[in-house]
């Protein structure tokens, strides 16, 4: 049966996922169709070579990839912690807290830049929420007890849920079905706010993941 804490910190990664797939789509419809969640998508745009305006994506996709995964590196480097009694409090104001800290920078840089922000603001941009989706990433990793949950992609997810129906597992199925069918929700959450306000797309995943943050330093509170 699941505990109290438990459920909440289960809770919390299914909004991490939702404001992940707010994230990727914010980026995709802002920032030269690049993803700063989705690292494979942009390792193949990246390959595209005769996509039209290919320099101006490829150069975004760098930058994300870079930012994430330079901050991912680090991210796990400094949040290692004995694994028999590890501080989850301690990784959520580490992890979760400057995440959305970035999350909110990006909501101020892009409400400043106008509609039209130059090359390099983008680039500014991309990296920022990059960074933040990279230490969402390595938030959802040590504080999950599921085993294929990531909340910035789904396709390890996906994998490891296909794998367990098919070996007759049960074990974390709700909360990894959760987590793939938030990703999309958050995306159709982020592009239906574009939709009435241009302005206003990085809102849903700093709004939702600031939310997460808070319900997961609950569930530590009630665990430590």
């Amino acid at each position: 049966m699941t505990t109290r804490p438990t459920a909440r910190l289960h809770a919390a990664l299914v909004m991490l996922s939702f404001a992940a797939g707010a994230a990727d789509a914010f980026a995709f419809l802002a920032l030269s169709g690049t993803f700063t969640a989705n690292m494979t998508g942009n390792l193949v745009l990246v390959a595209m070579f005769t996509r039209p305006g290919y320099a101006q994506t490829a150069l975004c996709a760098v930058v994300a990839v870079a930012a994430f995964a330079i901050v991912l590196y680090l991210g796990f480097r400094h949040s290692r912690q004995p694994a028999a009694a590890p501080d989850h409090r301690r990784l959520v104001l580490r992890l979760l807290a400057p995440s959305s800290a970035a999350q909110g920078v990006v909501v101020v840089v892009w409400l400043a830049a106008g509609a039209s922000p130059p090359l390099a603001v983008q680039c500014v941009v991309i990296a920022l929420s990059a960074g933040a989706l990279a230490l969402q990433t390595v938030a959802a990793k040590r504080l999950s007890d599921t085993d294929g949950i990531t909340t910035t992609y789904v396709t390890g997810s996906l994998t490891t849920t296909m794998q367990d129906l098919a070996e007759r597992r049960d074990a974390g199925q709700l909360l990894r079905l959760l987590s793939i069918a938030a990703l999309p929700l958050g995306a159709v959450a982020a592009t239906a706010v574009m939709h009435v306000a241009a302005g206003a797309g990085p809102l849903v995943a700093f709004v939702v993941a600031s939310a997460a943050a808070i319900v997961a330093l609950s569930a530590t509170r009630t665990r430590t």
